[in-house]
């Protein structure tokens, strides 16, 4: 029976004085029931032994909904004169918001180790002022040239004794008291390989890394990121480029007024290099940027060698024009990673979206690629959500995009995008919305393209999973994994059916 509650316990419940004094506790929180919380006070009540917690979960109706909540409490056996316990007194601090905020920067730094460990470029994070190897990608590791066992977890000078005195020392230590970014491109290292130790030419970003538990202070430093690129060939031709430019401007002076003036042709296309080459090494004042940089300069130097010496290439010129495509899809997937990751530590700025609108904007975007295919797309009529536009305008550009790439071969696209609700209780077997609601949402995008086999379900929503080869269908494997973090950043869940040539549906369920 309560017989107490002051204010503050009165808000957390979100009930009234009336509706709780002189009541049983789970008959006025009978959402209550079932936590546990019975045992735990019949227990104190039974044996007289106080019990403490921290941060236990307690699931309670606020706002006409049931929600997830955290508190600190104590529950402490209450005596009458004759020592007879006659009930418990409960003490408790809601701590929901300090435990939410906890967990999305566990999340946020767990994300962005997965991002590492899965980037097709070098990274990884070195710890404390004597820069222990925390967490290192494949790529970082066979660019060391050591195993794992020798860096991981140690500091890195002392697992890579080959790059100490190099100068990486004291640019470290510099980042890691200052805060300040360093950026390189195509500087020398030294580092052990199979035929002994080699000189190296690589593209470096060295960037704070701050923790996000900021309980000692906040954006306290407790490390560094590192993300390398090694650009050996690149540099060694461009010293060669370098080098046959300055023969000529020597055979230059030699020759007589014809050869000069073929010769000032030449200077001017030089003149012209060197300005291509100053542009070239501006970087952009932030990490995308930076890291888009050294791609950029792949293809622009291929382009160099292409144009100027081709001819004597030969075989060589397929490997160089493979060397520009590979540029060019990483720097595809460092935009989606980046898009990727901003999904998912930004919170949505919530306002009522009409999703008609958003997605006359998409299909505005997808013009080009509508009329080259042909494609048909059925509109019905769609909810207003509240949520994100732009974040939404992301997630219904992904999936109308993959449904006119995902087409039969031969064939016209055909789209319908359509829209219902559907109760809680009747959302299907496996569908888990990241916000409780008594209804949903249906948002459905059907088309007629290849479909998929549904044991690879799971799969599709995951980063750089594909079904498909990149010969047959382009793309990073990322754009589904940046739709699900989207409806899930909206309270929603996202899930398909379909079947090998019959098409696919995607189904999003966004809260009501």
């Amino acid at each position: 029976m309560i017989t107490l509650a002051n204010q503050s316990v009165l808000t957390y419940w979100n009930r009234t004085r009336e509706q709780v004094i002189n009541k049983p506790l789970f008959e006025a929180l009978p959402e209550a029931r079932g936590q546990g919380y019975e045992e735990l006070l019949n227990g104190v009540f039974r044996t007289g032994e106080r019990f403490i917690a921290k941060e236990l979960p307690v699931r309670l109706v606020r706002h006409e909904q049931l929600e997830q909540t955290y508190i600190d409490f104590v529950y402490e056996p209450f005596y009458e004169q004759d020592d007879r316990i006659t009930g418990v007194t409960v003490v408790c601090t809601e701590v929901t918001q300090q435990v939410l905020a906890r967990m999305a920067l566990e999340e946020s730094e767990r994300n962005l180790r997965n991002m590492i460990l899965k980037s097709p470029m070098a990274m990884c994070i070195y710890k404390g002022p004597q820069h222990v190897v925390e967490t290192a990608n494949e790529r970082m590791i066979e660019f060391w040239g050591r195993p794992a066992t020798d860096v991981m977890d140690k500091p890195m000078f002392e697992g890579l004794p080959e790059a100490k005195h190099q100068g990486y020392e004291a640019l470290l230590d510099h980042v890691f008291t200052t805060g300040e970014s360093y950026s390189a491109q195509g500087i020398p290292v030294n580092l052990p390989r199979p035929e002994g130790l080699k000189t190296i030419y690589i593209n470096l970003l060295y960037v704070a890394y701050r923790e996000a538990d900021q309980s000692a202070g906040p954006g306290r430093i407790s490390g560094v990121m590192a993300v390398a690129v090694e650009v050996t060939d690149q540099v060694l031709a461009q010293q060669q480029v370098e080098k046959s430019e300055a023969s000529l401007r020597d055979l230059s002076a030699q020759l007589d007024q014809q050869v000069q003036q073929r010769t000032g042709q030449l200077n001017d296309s030089i003149l012209d290099l060197q300005r291509s080459n100053d542009n070239l090494t501006q970087f952009a004042y932030i990490a995308s940027h930076d890291l888009q940089e050294p791609l950029r300069k792949v293809q622009q130097f291929g382009d160099l060698l292409k144009n100027q010496y081709g001819p004597q290439l030969g075989e060589g010129l397929t490997y160089l024009e493979r060397m520009q495509w590979a540029a060019s899809r990483m720097s595809t997937l460092i935009r989606d990673l980046l898009t990727y990751s901003r999904i998912t530590i930004q919170q949505e700025s919530t306002q009522l979206v009409p999703l008609n609108e958003v997605l006359q904007t998409v299909l505005t975007e997808l013009e080009l690629r509508l009329q080259e295919t042909g494609a048909v797309v059925v509109v019905g009529s769609l909810p207003t959500v509240s949520g994100d536009a732009s974040q939404l305008g992301q997630l219904l550009q992904n999936l109308v995009g993959n449904a006119i790439k995902f087409c039969q071969p031969g064939a016209v696209p055909q789209i319908e995008i359509r829209a219902g609700q559907v109760a809680a209780s009747d959302l299907p077997t496996g569908v888990k919305p990241t916000r409780s609601a008594q209804a949903y949402h249906c948002l459905e995008i059907v088309d007629q393209g290849v479909g998929f086999d549904e044991k690879y379900l799971d799969r599709i929503f995951q980063v750089f999973q594909r079904l498909h080869g990149k010969s047959e269908f382009g793309g990073t494997g990322i754009g589904l994994a940046i739709c699900e973090k989207v409806v899930a950043n909206h309270g929603g869940a996202i899930t398909a059916s379909s079947k090998p040539g019959q098409g696919a549906t995607f189904r999003v369920y966004l809260p009501l």
